[in-house]
């Protein structure tokens, strides 16, 4: 990330520069990802550029509210989760509209569980890249919030 300042222009640049990637891409999970893809998301298929964000100098850590169906009361149920990694859905003036993304074994729907994600490494530690989903989760920032972007391996959500 290097050196901490107030400089949201080059986040916007680096988010501009994902967006356009990913919309040069023309894969849908729907196809299994077998079609190939353009040279700036790699060799393998890939769809996506996940990102970690900084302000002040922090990665950006932010709750979201989903659903699942409880298997013990037979019921759809609130189900909050954190996470420290994004997808890029859209640039719109001076807002990012950004997908909460998190790793397939933290989609369990238990009572009273608590995501003790406290650092990105919590979060990233030992988990496999494929494991990465998307929640259907958004948020919208003003960019302006950012001073730093961290950007991760492609991958095909």
């Amino acid at each position: 990330m290097g050196e901490c300042h107030d400089d949201s222009r080059c986040v916007k640049r680096t988010l501009e520069r994902i967006l356009e990637a990913q919309r040069n891409v023309k894969i849908k999970k729907d196809d299994s990802c077998r079609t190939s893809c353009l040279r700036p998301l790699g060799m393998h298929p890939k769809n996506t550029i996940p990102f970690m964000l900084f302000c002040n100098c922090q990665p950006l850590k932010v709750e979201g509210v989903t659903t699942c169906f409880d298997e013990h009361s037979q019921k759809e149920k609130f189900v909050c989760f954190l996470t420290f990694v994004f997808k890029l859905i859209d640039i719109k003036d001076d807002c990012v509209i950004l997908e909460l993304l998190k790793f397939k074994n933290h989609h369990t729907c238990v009572p009273n569980s608590h995501n003790h994600i406290c650092s990105p490494c919590c979060q990233f530690n030992c988990e496999d890249v494929d494991d990465l989903n998307s929640t259907g989760v958004c948020v919208t920032f003003e960019i302006s919030s950012f001073n730093g972007i961290h950007c991760l391996a492609p991958v095909c959500i």
